[in-house]
């Protein structure tokens, strides 16, 4: 069972890089000018600094992923390398909603 839960926690490392290195350019059409972005407050988050958080989240994610397989092989059927795949699944999508609400916030204090 530790197998398919390392394979998932590599999967979803590897997908959420994916999507951050899609995401399409914002046009600069699309920008706000200065004069509209004070009257409206209009904020966004900082998006080079969440694809930083999500490549440093998705490369310990994978290291966890790793010490899973090293877990399940060595703990002898303790179930322990399961409860630690789940606990770092769990770990890495409250570590990235932490992220994002923390670039939030900083970006409406500016």
């Amino acid at each position: 069972m530790f197998w398919a839960l390392a394979v998932i926690l590599l999967a979803f490392a590897c997908f959420t890089v994916v999507v951050v290195r899609l995401r399409r350019p914002v046009r600069p059409a699309d920008e706000p000018s200065e004069a509209s972005a004070s009257a409206g407050q209009v904020r966004r988050i900082d998006l080079d600094q969440l694809r930083g958080f999500v490549y440093v989240g998705a490369a310990a994610l994978a290291l966890l992923a790793a010490a899973v397989i090293l877990m399940g092989l060595l703990a002898n059927r303790s179930g322990r390398a399961e409860g630690l795949a789940v606990l770092g699944f769990f770990g890495y999508v409250a570590y990235l909603a932490t992220a994002t609400l923390v670039l939030y916030v900083m970006s409406r204090k500016s």
